[in-house]
């Protein structure tokens, strides 16, 4: 069959080309060439606007989605917050397991142990109970410091997070309009 359709496509190439150069020769054969592309590609150049325009409604389409991912950057954003602002609180359990509790204890028992110096002018025994205690305090306020860094530091990054998230909101915020306005 591709052997029968092969001629035909040449036969009407060269009929095409017949009625083309049958008509150039003459002006109004000219004419009717030139207003007949014009006429082609303002129809071409319709069929691309209608296209175009189909295709940004499809992109719009599905309002519902747009709904679907508002909701859930909402929902991401609350979620942001809630755990920065737990991050951030002060903890409210037993007192004697806080590391702020166990850093004040031991600069007691320091202040508690130099008292008691104060008493015998030399005594090894303290003086090592109060070095001790001293790392200790070192040991619990560097620890405090870098938990304390940490914190700051990922509620920093979930205030970004959220501006982030806030932009993207107002994206889609801006969509659900224009939708709403279509």
């Amino acid at each position: 069959m591709q052997s029968l359709s092969l001629p035909v496509a040449e036969d009407a190439e060269t009929e095409y080309r017949a009625i083309e150069a049958t008509l150039l020769e003459t002006a109004r054969g000219r004419w009717f060439l030139a207003e007949h592309g014009r006429r082609a590609r303002r129809l071409d150049s319709n069929l691309l606007e209608d296209a175009i325009t189909r295709l940004q409604n499809s992109l719009r389409e599905p309002p519902a989605l747009l709904g679907q991912l508002k909701a859930e950057i909402e929902t991401v954003k609350a979620d942001l917050a809630e755990t920065r602002a737990r991050l951030m609180a002060r903890p409210t359990v037993d007192e004697s397991i806080l590391p702020t509790h166990a850093i004040l204890k031991a600069a007691e028992d320091i202040h508690d142990i130099a008292w008691s110096l104060q008493a015998n002018p030399f005594d090894p025994k303290g003086c090592e109970e109060i070095a001790r205690n001293a790392g200790k305090l070192y040991a619990m306020s560097q620890s405090q410091a870098a938990q304390s860094h940490r914190a700051v530091a990922a509620s920093n990054a979930l205030d970004t997070a959220a501006t982030k998230l806030e932009g993207v909101l107002e994206s889609v915020l801006h969509e659900l309009k224009v939708d709403d306005g279509a």
